[in-house]
């Protein structure tokens, strides 16, 4: 069988982080999403992989490669403009002739292995059915939320105004060859594209398109929609992580849960590091820090002498050098903290974090949310930042700045 995987989108809902990249190489627990999605499909005997890219193509490429490490067989594929989800599905119309059923999986979402695994047992179950993965969340409004009987959809409602709790769909699908002439049907949505979910509920309208729910378990899917949601999903691959010491970890270091210690890395001595915690490769840590549950230090990050990092990532070659803390925040690639750089990460009135999102402000629902920090941003010593600011790629603030408020990508801010 083989997987379409949709790897076009560009998410930019969660600026500043895709600045440089697509949404689908976010990293979480140490890896970009797309790479816990193969090696998922990989886990449940789908190694034929077709990829669709698009924002950022050649980064993709670059990343997956061929798939051999992975032990998939990868290919790819053109999306010729950003014209959704039906449309990306539809490019794939010539690799896919010939397959009798195959799976569609966004690869923007966090899927665990037993998510993959599930809907593979559920085709073999159901094998003249089309299926669809499903999951139950607090608030269904954000989501595509599914109206099913009998175990069969019957309607799908893309991010309704009803909030709520309710089944959503996970973006991951068996499909057949019908969804193709569906597609063809479908018109531009609101948004100006072509939703794979009206093409759907085309087929179940027109087509007698039977869509069997396969619901997913808690913890076995997660859908990424704003920045603060890789936090979520770092706790989610942290949690089923093993283990490792392929790196050095000097004496006097303090280890409590696990620890997955990256080939070159080094924890030097007085540090304390309460897993589950992921060190990437030729990292450093210490001396003297405090690494606490659910922190990601990337390839070649530096956390350096008397900091504390919490339930954040340190995306490759951050430096957060000495003296400073960083709570539940995601700090981009090549970012350089001055000592004394502080993510505020809860309010005064203990109030949900409000967040700037295209404009608007977005409650985020949590009540400990730290600074969300392009790549290559520079901080002077005594920095502050406030909850859910967030801080666009390249930019520089001054010694003692106390940021309030978003920063614009390559923005000169004074102390």
């Amino acid at each position: 069988m083989k997987a379409l995987v949709l790897a076009a989108g560009k998410g930019v809902r969660l600026w500043p982080l895709t600045e440089n990249r697509p949404k689908p190489l976010l990293p979480v627990g140490g890896k970009p999403l797309l790479f816990h999605t193969v090696e998922s499909l990989v886990k449940a005997g789908v190694r034929d992989i077709v990829v669709v890219v698009n924002y950022k193509g050649s980064s993709v490429k670059e990343a997956l490669g061929d798939g051999l490490s992975l032990g998939a067989d990868i290919s790819y594929i053109e999306q010729p403009g950003p014209k959704g989800t039906a449309n990306a599905v539809m490019v794939g119309e010539d690799v896919l002739e010939g397959e009798e059923r195959f799976l569609v999986v966004y690869g923007d979402n966090y899927y665990s292995p037993r998510a993959v695994q599930r809907l593979a047992e559920a085709s073999r179950k159901f094998s003249s059915e089309l299926l669809i993965g499903a999951a139950k969340v607090g608030d269904a409004s954000e989501f595509g939320r599914l109206m099913v009987k009998d175990g069969l959809v019957h309607g799908i409602k893309e991010k309704s105004a009803r909030k709520g709790p309710g089944e959503v769909n996970a973006g991951f699908y068996l499909m057949d060859q019908s969804i193709f002439s569906a597609i063809e049907k479908t018109k531009l949505s609101t948004r100006g594209e072509f939703e794979l979910t009206d093409s759907i509920q085309y087929l179940i309208d027109h087509q007698d398109g039977r869509f069997r729910v396969v619901l997913l378990h808690e913890r076995e899917w997660l859908g990424i929609s704003y920045p603060w949601d890789l936090l979520e999903a770092n706790r989610l691959a942290l949690d089923s992580m093993e283990s490792a010491r392929d790196g050095t970890v000097e004496p006097g270091v303090h280890i409590h849960g696990m620890l997955h210690l990256s080939r070159g890395s080094v924890i030097r001595s007085g540090c304390y590091v309460e897993g589950p915690v992921f060190v990437g490769r030729d990292a450093i840590v210490g001396p003297n820090a405090y690494l606490r549950p659910y922190t990601v230090v990337g390839e070649g990050a530096k956390v350096g002498a008397n900091c504390d990092v919490k339930n954040s990532i340190l995306m490759e070659r951050a430096k957060v050098p000495h003296l400073s803390y960083v709570g539940d925040s995601i700090v981009g690639a090549g970012c350089s903290l001055g000592a004394g750089t502080i993510t505020a990460n809860l309010r005064f009135d203990d109030q949900p974090i409000i967040s700037m999102v295209k404009g608007r402000r977005v409650d985020t629902g949590r009540r400990k949310l730290g600074a969300i920090i392009g790549d290559n941003v520079r901080t002077g010593i005594h920095v502050s930042l406030m909850p859910g600011v967030k801080v666009g790629s390249g930019a520089w603030i001054g010694p003692g700045a106390i940021v309030r408020r978003d920063v614009a990508s390559g923005a000169r801010v004074k102390g």
